[in-house]
């Protein structure tokens, strides 16, 4: 065990904060230059035989850095001239999408991509498979919640269409119903065979359609919970993916779904699983001009449009909710870290104390689970971490330098010894 794989397995072991289990790898100059990985993808309460470690195989659900694999999907169809990033959405989904408080305003791909929409989550936003996506903007639909998916007029705030950053889920979740309005072909079988396949990894959005392998390596998510609230003292408890090595069965009504009626389904803000290796073969497409291991999936000009800034947090205009400091610069479908500290309007983005690279990518959170793939695409380097469960709250262990969580400074600081930063 070298010194990083002590610093990481330490910050495993944290007492009152631990992890369930941990991959971490980095990639810098055309090589992968670390990779390890931690505790457990399954834990079997009543029997350490059944307790399965993580391993380069174990396949995660990544929560919202599966957004990039949508972002890859959508720019594909632009390429492809099927897809106006500036024109209404509404014409592609054959149904009018409106902020009812704006309703004269297009909602638009761009805006999509860039949480400047002015669609919000609610409660809910992801529906059963019988739910058709336009009903649920409707006023009169059990999912519309009074309104909620919707953006209001506030006084000294403009969060008009375009105008406004605010992230959102559910801005996906159409994303998803544009590709298979486009094509013809469900959401998770389109990624499957338009990005995932020229990568050459076993990934998916639809834990059924992956390998045996993956089935068999698939990690659990957990929390340290009691009776459904956070408690570090309390056993892991499931989250999400718990399959056992089980190939699940096909929901009810997936043979006769209709392409394009939901688009949310399979989860395009946050379903996607794949391993810390095979994540790493996602961000080399940043890195090496859009080339994937078995064919291209961009070209160079495409890239260069994801990787430009869209937004950028303004504290003068009031331009959009920075969420406690961590978002403050957006392109199309990716974060980008601008190396700010914190000030009056949250704790910084730097990924380690002091001066950062402004790096892109993307963040995920959600059962337990944070992940990261993060990327420098003008040196070649970027580095994955994704953790299968926290011990506690997150919001209880907040960053000391930042507006990531203890865990993720700890991690990347951890890493300043073989990233180029």
């Amino acid at each position: 065990m070298n010194d990083l794989d002590r610093r990481l397995s330490a910050i495993l072991q944290t007492r009152g904060a631990d992890l369930a289990g941990l991959a971490v790898v980095v990639y810098a100059a055309g090589r992968i230059c670390y990779e390890g990985y931690f505790g457990h993808r399954l834990i079997d309460l009543d029997s350490a035989a059944r307790t399965l470690p993580v391993t380069p195989e174990t396949k995660f659900r990544v929560a919202s850095v599966s957004k990039v694999v949508t972002a890859l999907a959508i720019m594909q169809l632009v390429e492809r001239g099927l897809l106006d990033l500036d024109a209404d959405v509404s014409d592609v989904l054959g149904w009018q999408l409106r902020n009812p408080h704006w309703p004269q305003t297009p909602l638009t791909t761009r805006m999509l991509l860039t949480h400047t929409s002015s669609l919000r989550d609610g409660e809910q936003y992801t529906f059963p498979l019988a739910t058709s996506l336009a009903e649920v903007f409707r006023p009169d639909n059990a999912f519309y919640e009074n309104g909620a998916h919707f953006a209001s007029r506030i006084p000294l705030a403009d969060h008009a269409p375009g105008q406004f950053f605010s992230y959102c889920n559910l801005g996906f979740g159409v994303m998803g119903a544009l590709i298979e309005r486009l094509t013809g072909e469900r959401f998770d079988l389109y990624i499957d065979r338009h990005v995932l396949a020229p990568l050459g990894i076993d990934a998916s959005f639809n834990v059924r359609t992956l390998s045996d392998n993956g089935i068999r390596n698939l990690a659990v998510l957990y929390r340290r919970q009691r009776d459904g609230a956070w408690d570090a003292k309390a056993p892991w408890c499931a989250q999400a993916d718990d399959t056992r090595g089980v190939r699940p069965s096909a929901p009810a009504g997936l043979e006769t779904y209709l392409p394009g009626t939901n688009g949310v389904f399979f989860s395009p803000q946050g379903g996607l699983r794949i391993s810390a290796l095979d994540l790493v073969e996602v961000m080399k497409v940043f890195l090496q001009g859009g080339q994937g291991r078995n064919e291209r999936v961009l070209q160079p000009a495409t890239l260069q449009q994801m990787l430009t800034e869209q937004w950028r947090f303004d504290p003068t205009l009031g331009n959009g909710d920075p969420y406690g400091g961590l978002m403050r610069a957006w392109g199309l479908g990716l974060h980008h870290l601008s190396n700010a500290p914190a000030d009056a309007h949250g704790s910084g983005d730097r990924i380690v104390a002091g001066v950062s690279p402004r790096l892109w990518g993307h963040l995920g959170d959600a059962y337990g689970l944070l992940s990261a793939m993060l990327f420098d695409p003008l040196h070649d380097a970027g580095f994955v971490y994704i953790i299968n469960g926290v011990g506690r709250d997150p919001e209880t262990y907040r960053g000391e330098y930042s507006a990531f969580y203890r865990w993720e400074e700890q991690i990347q600081t951890a890493l300043l010894g073989v990233f180029p930063m």
